[in-house]
């Protein structure tokens, strides 16, 4: 499946990703992850030192699962870390895993706008 990777900050414009048994394991398990993290930082009785160390991992999960699943080098890696800001980087994760699960692209970008009706005052 081709993947827009237009946000961040490459040459390229777009990826090739096969979904192979391998990628839609390592995208369970930073899901996985992800949700473990979130239900961290909304316990109030966490440890913040506890929560930003599993931040951290998270952060390194992350930048790992992009780097495999869409082949970047370590340059290539490094201008992206350089590139977004975490909240960018956390909402192409979302893009990523959704379209990794089976979303086509039509799909996301009608998501993406149901997300926004729902965010915007009402009249």
């Amino acid at each position: 499946m081709k993947i827009d990777i237009s946000s961040l900050g490459l040459k390229k414009k777009s990826t090739e990703v096969k979904t192979t048994v391998k990628v839609v394991n390592e995208a369970t398990s930073l899901q996985i992850l992800m949700l473990k993290m979130n239900k961290l930082q909304l316990d109030s009785d966490s440890n913040p030192l506890e929560v930003m160390e599993q931040s951290q991992k998270a952060i390194t999960a992350m930048t790992s699962f992009l780097q495999a699943v869409l082949k970047l080098s370590e340059k290539e890696l490094d201008t992206v870390m350089n590139a977004v800001t975490m909240e960018e980087l956390s909402d192409f994760i979302s893009y990523v895993l959704a379209r990794i699960q089976g979303l086509t692209e039509e799909q996301w970008q009608e998501t993406l706008k149901e997300n926004e009706d729902e965010k915007s005052p009402k009249k």
